[in-house]
């Protein structure tokens, strides 16, 4: 089970294996995949793990017993899995988690776990009724949250999960525009507002489309992530030093969340037919607050 990923994702396994053998079992995980392979069968395995009923007497949960095949089968009512309904998670799909676990569990004194895939796409509403489940946890019910990027899950959720981050070593993206991303982010960051009037001129008053755009504040998206990384002390991507030092050296955890927020933001936005300029201008002061 668990144990045949110990070669890709060695840290995750060693950890989450001391964590539960000093039993120290937190309410709430949050799995960040960085779109490793194999990451819904690693999720599955780590509940599994937390789960199964031979672990305290055979120190290795079995993957055999029928609480592990009810798991398997889907037909097990201490086990729920929650995905998208077509493009977010909703609130009922929160709700629907809360009326199934009043029941007594398929087994006394077991765990009853639910693993919220793609979290990243609560919408508000199921968001907000997520958060109130987590502020009140219930001693026997352990969250399972699984994002492919860490900081796309909402911060009020986030901060009430243990974070577990899978390996992934082509998680690095392909720069197209490096230097023109890199001297974006230096004027905005060094100038704040006042960058409005000096964009144009650090872009040369070229003209670039939509898709190019998109591109440049993905790769922008990228460097702060990067940066959030390096803050927090995990790893990052290497090679970049000088421009992470440069967003590092400006910037707290609480001000690279909220700019991540607003580049997230402006990748959606770019997906409509608005005006660039404009959606600029807005971009660099929200940014800058």
């Amino acid at each position: 089970m668990l144990d045949s990923y110990i070669e890709k994702q060695p840290y995750f396994v060693e950890e989450v294996k001391r964590l539960v053998n000093k039993k120290r079992i937190s309410h709430a995980y949050l799995i960040e995949t960085r779109n490793s392979q194999d990451c819904e069968n690693i999720v599955l395995a780590f509940a599994k793990y937390l789960y199964c009923s031979n672990l305290d007497t055979n120190s290795e949960a079995c993957d055999l017993c029928n609480l592990c095949s009810l798991i398997d089968e889907n037909a097990n009512s201490d086990f729920l899995q929650i995905r998208p309904d077509g493009s977010l998670i909703k609130k009922e799909q929160i709700l629907n988690i809360k009326e199934k676990f009043m029941t007594k569990p398929l087994l006394e004194g077991t765990s009853r776990i639910y693993i919220i895939y793609d979290a990243d796409k609560l919408n508000k509403q199921a968001a907000n009724s997520l958060l109130k489940f987590l502020e009140e946890p219930d001693d026997n019910i352990i969250a399972v949250l699984v994002a492919s990027n860490r900081y796309q899950v909402i911060e009020t959720i986030r901060s009430r999960c243990q974070i577990f981050s899978l390996i992934n070593n082509k998680t690095e993206i392909t720069f197209n525009n490096f230097e023109l991303t890199c001297n974006i982010i230096k004027c905005i960051e060094e100038r704040a507002m006042s960058a409005i009037a000096y964009l144009p001129i650090i872009i040369e008053n070229h003209y670039y489309s939509k898709d190019e755009w998109t591109n440049i504040f993905c790769e922008m998206q990228y460097l702060y992530e990067q940066s959030l990384r390096k803050l927090e002390g995990s790893d990052y991507s290497s090679g970049l030093e000088e421009i992470l030092d440069f967003i590092v050296h400006r910037n707290n955890e609480t001000s690279l969340l909220h700019k991540l927020d607003v580049i997230k933001n402006m990748i959606e936005r770019l997906n409509y037919n608005l005006n660039i300029n404009l959606m600029l201008d807005d971009f660099i002061i929200k940014f800058s607050l």
